[in-house]
């Protein structure tokens, strides 16, 4: 019986842990997506705040230096050294979605046929490390609101806004 409640209560106990964890990435998240939207873009200005939220926060540094970012279909990751502040030592990736959700006619009614809006999305990961196991990371992907260009000329990060 005692063996009985020692596992259900580790797996409680599991579950409780995931579950905190789950959510402090997607906190993480939210604040890279934050930051984001405050400065219109994934910019040098944007960089710095988030890297200043995560290190204060103690987030997880990059073994290897820079964080492994996967393409995601068709999106491929911005390379944070791509906004002039240096490579990132944290492990998150940034990708630009352009001109989604938009229609044709809006995009038309510009005139230059850049994209209207353009948005990001944002993959952290919650770094676990188990005694027997070793140490694996968790992706945690969120995607931000839509954000207008108000720029004609505007470039994010060498992305070219088709």
């Amino acid at each position: 019986m005692y063996s009985m409640i020692f596992l259900f209560i580790a797996i409680v106990i599991g579950l409780l842990s995931a579950t905190i964890s789950y959510y402090k990435g997607f906190k993480v998240n939210s604040r890279i997506l934050l930051s984001i939207e405050k400065y219109a873009g994934y910019n040098k200005y944007s960089k710095e705040e988030i890297e200043n939220y995560l290190s204060s926060i103690g987030y997880t540094v990059s073994s290897n230096g820079q964080a492994d970012c996967k393409d995601r279909g068709d999106l491929k990751p911005i390379k944070s050294n791509d906004v002039g502040a240096g490579d990132t030592k944290y492990l998150y990736c940034v990708y630009y979605y352009s001109n989604e959700n938009a229609s044709n006619k809006a995009s038309q009614k510009n005139g230059d046929g850049k994209a209207t809006y353009y948005n990001y999305g944002v993959v952290s990961y919650i770094y676990i490390d188990l005694p027997i196991v070793g140490g694996f990371k968790v992706p945690v992907y969120s995607k931000g609101e839509r954000i207008y260009n108000f720029s004609d000329g505007q470039n994010q990060l060498g992305v070219d806004n088709q």
